[in-house]
Formats: C-alpha cells, structure tokens, sequence
C-alpha cells in the first residue's frame, strides 16, 4: 500500500507509483483501512490518476483530494478500461469503497504522479515561494506564463519532450512459486553508461486472493518502492497497472506469495533514457555552478524546463 513514507522516497520526480488493492468491501461501510490515505507528503505534489476498478451493483467509490470530495456508484464502470482520472492534492489524497452490501474479492488498481513543484506550479496551487523562487519568478517572468495559461507544463508533455528514449523493451517471464514466503528474483536490468532506466508498465496473471502474489520493484537503493498485488492485475486489457519508476542504476524485479501458485506469468515494460542535464538538474545530481548553461538551472527550477 502507498504511504506517506513511499512517497517521501522519490528522488526523481515526476515519479508514478503503481498499487493495486483487494479484499472485501463491508456492508454500509467503508473498507478499513482505506485503500489510500495521504496527509504528510509535503513539499510533494501528488495525484491519483488511472484508476481502474470492477462494475458492482453494491459498491460506491469514493475519494477526497483537497477539498473537493466525489462519490461514484462502480455499478457503470468499465473493468477492461482503466478510467479517466486526474485528482491532483498538496495536502490531502484519499480514495476508498463504501458498501452497500458486503462484497467479497473486489478489486481495483491505480497509479500515484509524484512531483517536486515548480515555482509555476506553487503559483498555481498557492504555495509560498523561496526567496530564491522569488528570484527566478521575477527574473523569468513565470507569473505572467501562469496568467497566460501556458505554465506550469502537463506532465505527459514533459516527458514527451524532454526524455529522449534510447530503448523500450517488453519482458515477460514465468517464475515458479514453489514455496510460500519466499522471495523469487524475476529480473535485474541495469543502466548503461550516460542513460537510467524507466519502469512504466506492469501485469501479472492474477492468481487469489488467499495466494497473495506480489509484484515488487527495487529500484536503486530503495527496497520494496512499489509493490502491487496481482490479483486485481490480468495479462488482458485492463489488468495492465502503468508506472514512471526511474533509477539511475538498476530496476530489480521480484516475487513473493503468501500461498505458493506453482508457475506465474510476468510482463513488464522498461525504457533506456539519455540523462541530459535537464534531467540531471530535475532529479537534483547537479548544482547551478556545475552547468555549463547557468540559466537552465533557472529555466528547470521555474517551470520552463
């Protein structure tokens, strides 16, 4: 389950955290604990995006972000698709499943967007500048590009932009969980030099709900940074969860399950990023003084880049 301290590990942001969540919702009650519940991720800006959940006559989703609050009946969702949601929060994030009947094995799976904000983006969500940002917004005239609707950047139109992809490969193994409670390595890839690594899709075969398979990513130094269930997961349309997981060195991939399913079927898709030094001064590995361009630091830091 994404927490708090899940979110406050991302280094290379933006970052999109998959989760996926399964059990039973109770009669005239929300599940506890929620499916999701962040309140201390600042200086982060989060949003829960793609979910996708099952159709249930009995079944109302929920969420908060903010202060806007949102109540669904599930009964005219489409499970094949993963549907269309953006809900953006730099305080609050919630997203839950009230019952109105007991309903056992439901399921749904999303992603979590992971941001640093820009001076554009604090403009836009109110937060208070650095005396430095204050520099740069008056410098660059960020204020004036908000009023005009053209800052802060969507972050698809970023990373189209900016993330120049050497490589995309699909991979698919088929691992034998032949014991509970142990680990199995699925695969290790690892960067190459002057490129990192991006983790953006991920599917399963779903297996039970007793049987508990679980899809884990290590990424770098951080063990255990996403770990989705594979139940809500499938190998078809829909049941694909999708992820931005950067790291600079190396994505390891693994398998654990409470009851062992005997062979299990993965697929996975990872992309080889050039690391220019936009990027290098997003995720932090330069300072204003080591570029060669003083002016990008200023161009990244504001929203610009």
């Amino acid at each position: 389950m994404i927490n708090d301290a899940i979110i406050r590990t991302v280094k290379y942001p933006p970052e999109k955290i998959p989760d996926s969540w399964a059990g039973t919702v109770p009669n005239l009650a929300e599940t506890a604990p929620p499916v999701l519940d962040l309140r201390r991720f600042k200086p982060y800006l989060v949003t829960l995006s793609d979910i996708q959940m099952l159709n249930s006559a009995t079944v109302i989703a929920r969420a908060r972000y903010d202060g806007v609050s949102l109540e669904q009946i599930t009964q005219p969702m489409m499970p094949s698709l993963v549907g269309a949601w953006s809900l953006p929060a730099k305080e609050f994030l919630y997203y839950n499943h009230y019952g109105l009947a007991a309903t056992a094995n439901y399921l749904t799976h999303y992603g979590i967007w992971v941001k640093l904000p820009t001076v554009a983006d604090k403009l836009v969500h109110a937060i208070a500048l650095t005396p430095e940002e204050r520099d740069i917004n008056e410098r660059l005239g960020i204020a004036d590009s908000v009023e005009k609707g053209v800052l802060p950047l969507p972050i698809s139109f970023q990373i189209e932009r900016e993330y120049h992809v050497l490589g995309e490969e699909t991979h698919t193994r088929n691992i034998n969980i032949a014991a509970a409670g142990t680990v199995y390595a699925i695969e290790n890839i690892y960067a190459r030099n002057g490129e990192f690594l991006v983790l953006t899709r991920m599917a399963a075969q779903p297996a039970t709900v007793a049987q508990n398979v679980r899809f884990v990513v290590d990424r770098d130094d951080d063990h255990g940074f996403a770990t989705v269930t594979t139940f809500p997961l499938s190998l078809t349309t829909g049941g694909e969860v999708t992820c931005f997981i950067p790291a600079m060195n190396e994505v390891r991939l693994s398998t654990v399950a409470t009851a062992a399913p005997g062979p299990h079927l993965f697929r996975y898709t990872f992309q080889r990023v050039r690391l220019t030094n936009t990027l290098r001064v997003r995720f932090g590995l330069v300072s204003r003084d080591e570029l060669p361009e003083k002016s990008l630091y200023d161009r990244v830091k504001g929203g610009f880049q």
